[in-house]
This record gives C-alpha cells, structure tokens and sequence, in this order.
C-alpha cells in the first residue's frame, strides 16, 4: 500500500495524526534531493511535511513547530525571519541542523547538537530502523 505525503505550505493548517516532518530554509537542491528521497525509500508512515521558506506567518510557523515530530533547518539560508528564530527552533526537540560554516556550528553546538551533513542524513536519522 503506498503511503500518502502531505504538503503543508504557509498559511495552511492541517490536523490528523500523521508523524509530520518540517523543513526549514531549504535551498532548491536540498529540495530537489529531499523529494528523490523520499520517492526511492519505502516509508512506513503517511507523512505530513511542513516546509517553511521565511513568509511572514509566525503563527503558522510556531503552530508547524508544534505539530513536528522531526524538523531540519538550513542554517546558511538568507530568510530573515528564519534567522531570527533560529536559537528558539533549535532549542526545539528532534531539531536537526545543517550548516557549512563549522565556527557556526562551533557556537550552536551549545544549544543543539544535532548536525547533519544534508538533507538525506536528516532522513536516514529520522527513518532507521
């Protein structure tokens, strides 16, 4: 049975009991690459995939935080908005991070050490089994 993916956008809300994923600043590669993965592996929940590309929709961002049960962020995105809530998003729980910069890294290593090298670790983290 193929398993349903979501897509949940600002300004749209979305309830049911799906394990629900959140992707923040993402580059258009790490999108392209993050839609491959989740083409080619076989998942074994009905996602809902909340992506956030900075819009000025701070109640559906907390409200998306909150549904979350894993979020990733690209801390190298340009989003003010995004930047600006960066230290409260990580201090979320099952927040992953990826970031090129390593003295970046360095200092949000004490708020969050869950750094992946891209997209795709993000989702091998998420989908072990």
């Amino acid at each position: 049975m193929d398993k349903k993916l979501t897509l949940i956008t600002p300004p749209d809300f979305y309830e049911n009991g799906n394990l629900g994923l959140m992707l923040i600043g993402m580059t258009d590669n790490q999108q392209l690459i993050a839609s491959e993965w989740l083409g080619k592996n076989d998942i074994k929940h009905d996602l809902n995939l909340y992506t956030y590309q900075g819009e000025n929709t701070m109640e559906w961002l907390l409200y998306a935080l909150g549904r979350s049960d894993y979020k990733f962020i690209n801390l190298d995105n340009e989003f003010p908005i995004t930047n600006i809530m960066s230290s409260y998003i990580l201090s979320r729980p099952n927040v992953f991070y990826e970031t090129k910069n390593d003295d970046y890294a360095a200092i949000v290593n004490y708020i969050n050490n869950n750094r992946v090298d891209n997209i795709e670790q993000f989702f091998e983290r998420v989908f072990r089994d």
